[in-house]
């Protein structure tokens, strides 16, 4: 089962970044993977969400990666 959602999640990612955007996909794919890895249902969302977002700075705004904004690009900072 671990297994499949593991592959689902990459599959989702992958087709799903640049219309939806880094921080929705990777919510989606974090929230996913805590969830089948076993991590405390209260925490899935708020860390799924905090680690969403330091990803999305470390690599934006330090690195300069450029991330898909997606349905945020009115929000893009």
């Amino acid at each position: 089962m671990a297994f499949a959602v593991v592959l689902a999640v990459n599959v989702f990612y992958v087709l799903f970044a640049t219309p939806l955007g880094f921080i929705p996909t990777a919510f989606v794919y974090l929230v996913a993977l805590f969830l089948v890895l076993g991590v405390r249902r209260t925490l899935v969302v708020p860390l799924a969400l905090a680690v969403t977002l330091v990803i999305h700075y470390a690599f934006y705004k330090l690195l300069k990666v450029p991330l898909p904004w997606g349905i945020l690009e009115r929000f893009a900072w």
